[in-house]
């Protein structure tokens, strides 16, 4: 048995993602815990695989799997109080939020030598989370990504080596760009369809057969926030931040951005913001 599955890994972010991925963790019987910001009994399930305090996480598992929201929560699970970053052991940190990959550099910059870091943001939603076959997009040296591909076959299909740290969270961001742009797009037109006398379902069939085709598309009766309006805590929300992160990751790189591409990362904002209601909520 590989060595990283004798380790204790543990899930620090217990929401959408993270809650299925410690599951799954925890069926192909992975020594694992939990960790959240939300009380214990929000976790009944977990019963003992779920640790409330987070001095008491770290000092119990050896491979930590981030999952927290953002760079706020990011920065204080490692440097608040009781954070990882206070720790003398030696100790893995994975990344597998989306953040800016501009931030991510400087952090990694500044983390403790006894802390391994490593980045592998995850696509395919909750639903690719609970079955296990999530795409991962890691950044870390190709020994570091060696150790821990067992654990990452575990929880998903397609697991890509993209480079050294910082370029794993560089292919995430530009995906989610892409991927915002389609859900914008989707809704959209599910909105201004029935103007024009066609029904959400049979321009989903139609979507779904020919070139407008996407992900979002194609699986928008699978993902359990397809239908949600804006707001910043929910997944459309989280849309909007992940578009900011590869705005912000651009900010110091060499691109030329033109002055229409800003302005249509603009709209896209602003389009998330106030994404028109599904069809379905008239």
């Amino acid at each position: 048995m590989s060595k990283i599955l004798n380790s204790t890994i543990g899930i620090a972010g217990c929401g959408t993602m993270g809650l299925p991925m410690l599951e799954v963790l925890l069926k192909n019987n992975i020594n694992a815990f939990g960790y959240d910001i939300i009380s214990k009994e929000s976790f009944s399930s977990l019963e003992n695989n779920f640790i409330s305090s987070k001095k008491d996480f770290f000092q119990k598992v050896d491979v930590i799997f981030s999952v927290v929201r953002d760079i706020n929560q990011t920065k204080e699970l490692c440097e608040g109080k009781n954070g990882l970053f206070q720790l003398n052991s030696p100790k893995t940190l994975i990344i597998s939020s989306t953040l800016s990959p501009a931030f991510l550099n400087h952090f990694f910059q500044n983390a403790p030598e006894n802390i391994t870091m490593i980045e592998a943001p995850m696509s395919g939603a909750p639903m690719k989370a609970k079955d296990a076959t999530l795409t991962f997009m890691v950044g870390a040296e190709k020994n570091q990504y060696e150790n821990i591909l067992p654990i990452l076959n575990i929880l998903g299909e397609k697991i890509h080596h993209i480079g050294k740290f910082g370029s794993g969270m560089s292919v995430k961001v530009l995906n989610n760009f892409v991927a915002s742009c389609s859900v914008v797009a989707v809704r959209h037109v599910l909105s201004e369809a029935k103007y024009l006398n066609i029904s959400s379902e049979q321009l989903l069939e139609i979507l779904n057969c020919s070139s407008g085709k996407t992900w979002f598309s194609e699986n928008i009766k699978n993902i359990d926030w397809a239908k949600e309006s804006y707001t910043k805590e929910n997944t459309i929300g989280i849309l909007e931040k992940d578009v900011n992160s590869f705005l912000d990751g651009l900010e110091n790189s060499e691109s030329e951005t033109s002055q229409a591409l800003l302005n249509f990362q603009k709209s896209l904002l602003n389009s998330l913001r106030n994404i028109p209601k599904f069809p379905n909520e008239d």
